[in-house]
């Protein structure tokens, strides 16, 4: 599992940092000021962060859903 972070879109308004349970050990602030995975370590994988994302750039990615998509993609050729 991983999070992308859309540093086009992301605004820099931390409200991923503050609905996280896990909120500073998994979130940082890059140079920019905007929203940065710091640590996977403590995710339970919630969501909160992509749900609650107001500029929509926040993504989680399953690694068995991206694996489910390259099969299904290579099934189809």
């Amino acid at each position: 599992m991983r999070i992308e972070v859309d540093q086009k879109k992301c605004t820099g308004c931390g409200n991923c940092l503050e609905v996280c349970p896990k909120g500073y050990r998994i979130w940082k602030k890059n140079s920019e000021g905007k929203a940065e995975v710091k640590d996977l370590t403590f995710c339970h994988v919630c969501t909160l962060c992509a749900s609650e994302c107001r500029a929509d750039a926040i993504k989680i990615v399953r690694d068995a859903d991206e694996k489910k998509e390259k099969e299904l993609k290579q099934e189809n050729l």
